[in-house]
């Protein structure tokens, strides 16, 4: 271990054994007692450019908010908030090999026209926010060491305005929307209305409706889902009902239903990460095209439509798609969606500073809706919320 003090903070590099030099791949810092007071982002992104220049010379505070995102930040060995405020005294470990991943500014990214080519329609803009339909495959919002372009990368490109954050990489995004989803999303002008918004949604003032196809044994024509989700230990980038976690709830009606194959409307009162895939995979119900919760029958379901015999579930798709050009239409469908057959196809609320009421649909994508088209199905006319009441 090779120690250094400099100022106000002592920290010290851990050494590869037989290095005549530093490793430099954790470095240890004392917080000096002047920072009492100060959150961790604003007191690293003061402290670690004046004690180790070579490695971290400009850099930002948003750059340093990237890095305790990441987990590349423990104060007193405790993965901490970058809002955690500090004492003085703490010891501070920085991974400066995630650092080395994360220090090119994802913000500042340029995308070619290509790889921007893809759209975001607008349905609702004002001096506030702006409403559009992320379509499926596309991320909302870039996390560090990402390289592939986002909503917010389209967005900036476009010289939209959008709202100063706490997190620097998702700037204007109120509320979250899987990568593999369409639909719609809220994106907000100004830090007042970002603040505004996100506490309508805490305060579940926000109805969002979603529709999802899926595959599956009979289930009941609706209900509430209410239970607890947490990390998958064996995938951490996946998430399971358990005993404890966050509570999630989410109300549902089928609308349409065949055999295996349903049409679903969702209502979400909570809005946890994947919420809506796992709470329907814990009642036997999983979306189309998603194979991180589909527990292979997505598999079963392709291998049909492409003409393989001898699988477990061919009686039932059978029943359920007799005719062949309605499964290779069907085939077509899904080999044409980006992501998973789950679409936020409907939000109301009130507008935080007119208090106009907002309501939008935004229809289905074309795969969606050329799938529904295949088994003879329409969406419904009515009011979502004659169709789910939550009281």
């Amino acid at each position: 271990m090779v120690s250094f003090s400099h100022g106000g903070a002592g920290y010290r590099c851990a050494a590869a054994p037989g290095d005549s030099e530093p490793a430099m791949e954790t470095l240890t810092l004392t917080i000096g007692e002047e920072y009492s007071g100060k959150r961790l982002d604003a007191a690293l992104a003061d402290i670690l450019p004046r004690e180790l220049p070579e490695v971290f010379a400009g850099t930002s505070r948003a750059q340093v908010q990237k890095l305790i995102a990441a987990g590349g930040v423990a104060l007193d060995d405790e993965l901490v908030p970058k809002s955690r405020t500090v004492k003085g005294g703490e010891e501070v470990e920085v991974e400066l090999a995630l650092w080395e991943e994360l220090k090119v500014d994802r913000g500042a990214i340029q995308f070619s026209e290509d790889e921007l080519a893809f759209d975001f329609p607008i349905l609702y803009e004002d001096e506030w926010m702006l409403i559009g339909v992320k379509p499926a495959g596309i991320v909302v919002h870039p996390t560090p060491g990402m390289n592939e372009p986002t909503l917010v990368d389209l967005l900036r490109a476009k010289h939209f305005r959008l709202a100063d954050t706490d997190d620097a990489l998702k700037p204007g995004i109120v509320h979250r929307l899987d990568k593999g989803a369409s639909g719609l999303l809220i994106v907000a002008k100004d830090t007042p209305t970002h603040f505004a918004l996100q506490q309508l949604f805490r305060r579940r003032e926000v109805a969002k409706f979603y529709l999802a196809l899926t595959l599956g044994a009979d289930i009941s024509g609706h209900g509430e889902i209410r239970s607890y989700l947490d990390r998958n230990p064996k995938h951490r980038q996946l998430f399971r009902t358990a005993e404890e976690g966050r509570l999630a709830v989410s109300f549902f009606r089928v609308l349409e239903s065949s055999h295996l194959l349903k049409l679903l409307l969702v209502r979400i009162i909570t809005g946890r990460t994947h919420q809506i895939r796992v709470q329907l995979q814990s009642r036997g119900q999983f979306i189309v095209g998603d194979e991180d919760y589909s527990r292979g029958i997505n598999r079963e379901l392709m291998h049909f439509l492409q003409g393989e015999r001898d699988r477990s579930y061919k009686r039932a798709w059978s029943e359920a798609l007799p005719d062949e050009a309605k499964r290779r239409d069907l085939l077509a469908a899904i080999e044409s969606c980006d992501g998973i057959f789950l679409h936020a196809w409907h939000l109301r609320f009130r507008h935080p500073h007119t208090g106009a009421e907002i309501a939008l649909f935004a229809e289905p994508p074309l795969y969606f809706q050329r799938a529904l088209d295949v088994m003879g199905w329409q969406l419904p006319q009515r009011d979502p919320r004659e169709l789910i009441d939550v009281g």
